[in-house]
């Protein structure tokens, strides 16, 4: 018998444990390795992904300072701008910037190592910075600014922190140096050659859409905040120009989808909406009472900053001052000066306006050959012009504003009126009732004729009161009441006496009866107006305009500004541009108001409302003028045509066969809110001139800008950068 031996299976088998054994604690341990990794990788893309969001918080902090900031240099400028620095580093991210509301509630935010503070920091003053295409070339100063915000998510366990800053440049662009520039929608629809030798810029879209088979050329950068279409503005009802782009010709670059470029008014503001276009027309107006000329709206207004203000109010009052920044209008310019450049003659029509001619033009003259005599050799305004401009002591800007009535009889207030009254009859001498318990108008319906040594009090006399009676006394007392004309002083001391004209006795119409309907119910406001009929326009018609004073002239006006024969082509020499094209020897020169009309030299007030035919004596002549305009128009609407820019300059004459000279800067901000009457077309009120228009290229020196040249601001990302920790500057 063999016996069989199990030892060697058990060896085996003992060994087949030790294997699984092995094999399984180095899986534990790759498993366990594998979770560590993953749990570590898993914290790193955590950490990267709180350093991602961390850093969103610090932008979105600097982004809502920047948002601040921006808004107020576009209205007001970059004055106001520095001035806010330590408002805008307390604009932190709130619980209501978010939706749903709450998001940042989580964020701690920090100027490096204060707590709820963003760094805001003016770090220096910059002047021509290169701007690339649409507006190389352009000069511009502004000042750089930094932003750093430091930001922490305080519900996180790693407490990440993450800076950002912003290096920003706010700058500002002379808005004289654009050819064409339009803050509302632009047409250029000419129907004859036109070349534009300058920059073109608009803040909404550009229509550009010339009469069949005529050449537009734009030498320069063409941008526009919209579109730029090569065909006519839907809101033109024009029907027989169609639509040609073969015609239009770009030598520079056309970019549309750019910034817009907004001026720094502080009225421009509607809701929400700043550089609403109406309200842009703010520059041109009288500031209201108590603005403050220093305020970030005051010290925008070009009132606040002419040399000369000059007023005509009701009666034709005349008043004219030194301006607001030269010494507060402390200066009077008496009638005996004024008068020798100023006047009210020659009223005429406007037929543009006034199609019926029964509207006249009431217009305030200002002759510049006669105030240019005048700057140079006066007393009274030099010696204050030359305290703020020792070597330019010449008037170099006014403000000129017809502050008359225009309408007889026109009254719009607030009125208190019941839903339920009742008729009430006075009889005798009783005040007539307190405002707000009646409804005008109050009835006189008994008068009398009534004499006294005194009339009573105003309720019962009917103006005016005429003195019927007065002697001449001497006495030792001086009047204050009861006396007519010149008191004359004799003798001196305790002897001196004073002789006038003692009254005696008055008639008036004394009131004795009236009837009003007296207020007995519930009150509602309302606006009452009066009937009314205008009778007359305002307007500035600026007169012998060759020659400006010694370093140009600037006129600014609310109203409608009419430029009368040649301006502006003498220097202080003795050789006339006129006809020429030439600006070598012109004066800086701008005219900014509500709408600008071109007479030529050849405008006689007394013939215009004469016809325009070849035989009128409303025929233009050749005319030249070289200045910047600033102004409104009348947008096409769709039942009218603007006239587009090729009538930006308007017309009232015969100018067949003539030509206009034009060299200077064509910018609209606003639709005119005096001259609203629609462009006519032409045949009517005018026929066009051979138009001759250029960029005057010494609005591209900053030194040879118009007096008052407005800016519009420019913004610059110049550096966005994330930063070290806790981080306070650059």
């Amino acid at each position: 018998m063999r016996l069989r031996s199990f030892k060697a299976g058990t060896r085996k088998e003992g060994w087949a444990l030790l294997v699984v054994m092995s094999l399984a604690a180095t899986s534990m341990l790759v498993m366990a390795s594998v979770m560590n990794w993953a749990n570590e990788n898993s914290m790193v893309v955590a950490r990267n992904n709180e350093y991602f969001t961390t850093t969103y918080a610090a932008e979105a902090a600097t982004e809502k300072v920047l948002g601040a900031m921006v808004q107020d240099d576009q209205n007001y400028g970059e004055g106001l701008v520095f001035s806010q620095t330590s408002y805008y580093s307390s604009l932190l991210p709130g619980a209501n910037d978010s939706v749903p509301p709450g998001y940042w509630t989580n964020y701690q935010f920090s100027g490096g190592t204060t707590n709820n503070i963003v760094i805001v920091e003016k770090v220096g003053a910059v002047t021509n910075v290169s701007l690339g295409p649409p507006y190389s070339g352009l000069n511009s100063q502004g000042a750089t600014y930094e932003i750093i915000a430091n930001a922490q998510d305080m519900s996180s366990p790693y407490g990440i922190i993450s800076t950002v800053g912003q290096q920003i440049i706010f700058l500002q662009i002379p808005i004289f140096q654009f050819a064409i520039f339009y803050n509302d929608t632009m047409e250029v629809d000419p129907g004859a050659t036109m070349n534009v030798n300058g920059l073109v810029h608009g803040n909404t879209n550009i229509y550009l859409d010339p009469n069949s088979g005529v050449p537009l050329t734009f030498s320069n950068d063409v941008s526009g905040s919209g579109n730029i279409y090569l065909s006519e503005n839907p809101s033109d009802p024009t029907t027989t120009r169609p639509a040609t782009s073969t015609t239009v010709t770009f030598d520079g670059q056309h970019l549309s989808g750019v910034n817009p470029l907004l001026l720094p008014v502080g009225t421009n503001i509607s809701g929400n909406t700043t550089n609403v276009a109406q309200n842009v027309d703010a520059i041109l107006q009288f500031p209201p009472a108590g603005e403050s000329p220093n305020s970030s709206t005051g010290t925008n207004r070009l009132y606040n900053q002419a040399d000369m203000i000059i007023t005509i109010s009701n009666g034709n009052v005349i008043t004219v001052t030194s301006g607001v920044l030269p010494n507060n209008m402390a200066t009077t310019i008496s009638n005996n000066q004024w008068s020798l450049f100023v006047n009210t003659n020659n009223s005429f029509y406007d037929l543009r306006e006034s199609p019926a001619g029964t509207i006249p033009v009431d217009p305030l003259n200002i002759d510049v050959g006669k105030l240019r005599q005048w700057s140079a050799t006066n007393t009274t305004l030099r010696p204050v012009l030359a305290s703020i401009r020792p070597s330019e002591p010449d008037v170099q800007s006014i403000f000129v504003a017809d502050m008359r009535s225009t309408s007889n009889m026109v009254i719009t207030t607030n009125i208190t009126y019941a839903t339920n009254t009742s008729t009430v009859t006075v009889t005798g001498y009783q005040n007539f009732p307190a405002a707000n318990t009646y409804e005008p108008p109050v009835t006189t319906n008994t008068m009398t004729t009534t004499s006294g040594t005194f009339p009573p009090a105003n309720s019962y006399v009917v103006p005016p009161a005429i003195t019927t009676n007065f002697t001449v006394v001497t006495n030792s007392t001086r009047p204050t009441s009861n006396y007519v004309g010149t008191i004359t002083t004799n003798g001196s001391g305790s002897g001196k006496t004073y002789t006038y004209d003692q009254i005696t006795g008055y008639i008036y119409g004394g009131v004795t009866g009236y009837t009003y309907s007296e207020i007995t119910g519930v009150t509602t406001n309302t606006i009452y107006t009066t009937n009314y009929v205008q009778f007359a326009m305002p307007g500035i018609v600026l007169t012998n305009g060759s020659s400006l004073p010694s370093n140009g002239l600037s006129i600014v006006t609310p109203d409608p500004a009419y430029i009368e024969g040649n301006w502006n082509v003498y220097s202080n020499n003795s050789t006339s541009t006129a006809g020429s094209g030439t600006v070598a020897g012109t004066l800086p020169s701008a005219i900014y108001a509500d709408a600008i009309t071109i007479l030529s030299p050849a405008w006689n007030p007394n013939n215009s409302t004469a016809s325009i035919s070849s035989t009128s004596s409303r025929n233009a002549s050749t005319d030249t003028v070289n200045a910047a305009f600033m102004t409104g128009n009348v947008p096409s609407n769709g039942n009218y045509y603007s006239g587009g820019v090729e009538n930006f300059p308007r017309f009232l004459e015969n100018w067949s066969g003539q030509t206009f000279w034009y060299s200077g800067s064509m910018v609209e901000m606003f639709p005119s809110q005096i001259a609203t009457a629609a462009w006519p077309g032409t045949g009517t009120v005018y026929n066009p001139p051979t138009r001759i228009w250029a960029f005057d290229t010494n609005f591209n020196n900053a030194n040879n800008l118009p007096p008052l040249t407005p800016h519009v601001m420019y913004l610059n990302r110049a550096k966005w950068t994330t930063l070290p920790p806790r981080t306070t500057q650059f």
